[in-house]
């Protein structure tokens, strides 16, 4: 079975992820989630003979989290397909609270993640996956950051 260059991209971003970062964001107490991300109306894509996923076989849906309800997403099907486009990965930090009412002070900073069902919350943002070590500071960084957000927001106790 021949691969499409999507499909090499995306194992290659998660061979990074799953060898590299995840490791090291487990050694600063991130653990696998028992909540799993939902595929979202955005992971699809609409053509003629309907809706089409954007995702492929190889997508995982883990996500992990250091506190809930705040949990992240490596998102590896999402983005360019060139040459050196393995190096690029979003994370997406999720609220796993469903049609949750999100204060103003936070939707500018969250977008939605809509779902056949209703939506949830999330993050996006990107990371470079040259230098796993930067990676794993951006991603703890930026959790930290969202974390106490929220919880000025009154949205975690």
């Amino acid at each position: 079975m021949a691969l499409t260059l999507k499909e090499r991209i995306e194992l290659m971003r998660q061979g990074v992820l799953h060898r590299y970062v995840i490791p090291m964001l487990e050694a600063r107490g991130f653990m696998v989630s028992s909540w799993k991300r939902p595929v979202s109306l955005e992971d699809k894509i609409l053509r003629e003979d309907g809706w089409i996923p954007n995702y492929t076989s190889f997508t995982t849906w883990e996500t992990y989290s250091r506190n809930t309800p705040l949990h992240i997403y490596f998102n590896t099907f999402y983005g360019d397909i060139h040459e050196k486009a393995y190096r690029i990965c979003f994370v997406e930090y999720i609220l796993s609270k469903h049609n949750y009412r999100l204060p103003p002070v936070a939707t500018g900073v969250f977008t939605r993640l809509n779902t056949e069902n209703g939506y949830y919350w999330k993050h996006r943002s990107p990371i470079n996956l040259d230098v796993p070590e930067s990676a794993v500071s951006d991603v703890d960084s930026k959790y930290d950051e969202l974390f106490l957000l929220l919880g000025r927001a009154k949205v975690i106790d």
